[in-house]
């Protein structure tokens, strides 16, 4: 019943009508429409271009207000040529009208069917989009605004409950943005290293994740975006103007040159001397506190993973060699 009724709906609104239709005309489309509904002029179910007195010189004119059995207002109804797109302008007119007349639905009528709130339900300063139905045959939205904007059917309980489920989606909608957009943040890049620390952190040292970890680059990429422009990002992105594209790889030469035998020295002085020689000519000398250092560390790994030895970061800094050594 209420799927025959959206057809004929459409039939009025969409189907049966010239392309260039006036918005006069269209009026008495609408009319037709909501008889369909169960809505008459002549039961005194609605008004036609009613003129309210708003404040002390000023009046409105909504296109249609519906009205309940004893005489009360229940949702107003603009109306726009079908061959013009439902603006934001003729939006905040509606809101307008809603907001004059203390009505909490309103609806826009043009190339399709818009239905707002503007109620405690919502927590948002205008009034909310609830729905857009498109005017589509055998649509299940249509079926769905037939049985709720019916005569017969309207009720507050209906309206209310159509509201939230409405409402429970849009939110759903933004949760499902914000949470998008923290997963791909460059914060959530950071937690990622550590997961991945985390899963490997049974099989191997953590220095030696540490220094993997800086070879690597772990990318979130939207599957919506086109492969080329996501290669050419982060084409972008890893090679800044100061990279020095000659070497990925920071020369790192240490005293005693065997790693092996610079460990056990170190775990012994827990002491060593980092030398950074710069592409200016000058270098820098600090020493290396390495109390923490334990036998299951790695030397090189170690020295990689701090901040100004990583790839890509010792380039723009300059760096193109790192001396090691126990002596001074």
């Amino acid at each position: 019943m209420n799927n025959d009724k959206w057809n004929e709906i459409c039939f009025l609104l969409s189907e049966n009508i010239k392309s260039d239709i006036s918005e006069n005309s269209f009026e008495q489309n609408v009319i037709q429409a909501l008889r369909v509904l169960g809505w008459k002029q002549f039961s005194g179910d609605f008004e036609i271009r009613p003129s309210y007195q708003i404040g002390a010189a000023n009046r409105i004119t909504p296109d249609f207000v519906i009205k309940s059995s004893d005489n009360h207002k229940l949702f107003v109804i603009e109306i726009k040529q079908p061959n013009i797109p439902l603006t934001s302008t003729f939006q905040q007119q509606l809101f307008s009208y809603m907001r004059q007349l203390k009505l909490e639905y309103g609806i826009l009528i043009g190339q399709g069917i818009q239905i707002f709130y503007d109620g405690n339900l919502a927590e948002q300063e205008d009034p909310v989009l609830l729905e857009t139905i498109r005017f589509e045959k055998n649509s299940e939205k249509g079926e769905n605004f037939v049985q709720i904007f019916s005569k017969e059917n309207f009720n507050t309980e209906l309206l209310k409950e159509f509201t939230l489920n409405a409402l429970k989606k849009i939110n759903r909608k933004e949760e499902f943005k914000r949470l998008k957009s923290k997963i791909l943040s460059d914060n959530y890049k950071d937690k990622l290293n550590e997961l991945i620390k985390q899963d490997f952190i049974s099989e191997y040292d953590g220095e030696l994740i540490a220094s993997v970890l800086t070879e690597l680059r772990i990318e979130i990429i939207e599957k919506n975006i086109p492969i080329n422009n996501s290669k050419t990002q982060i084409k972008q992105y890893s090679q800044p103007k100061e990279f020095n594209h000659s070497s990925t790889i920071l020369p790192i030469e240490l005293n005693p040159s065997g790693e092996d035998e610079f460990k056990r020295k170190l775990l012994l002085t827990k002491k060593a001397y980092i030398t950074t020689f710069y592409a200016n000519g000058t270098n820098e000398k600090k020493p290396w506190t390495a109390n923490s250092f334990r036998e299951s560390s790695g030397v090189i790994g170690n020295l990689r993973s701090r901040p100004e030895f990583r790839n890509g970061e010792w380039q723009k800094r300059g760096i193109i060699k790192v001396f090691v050594s126990i002596n001074e």
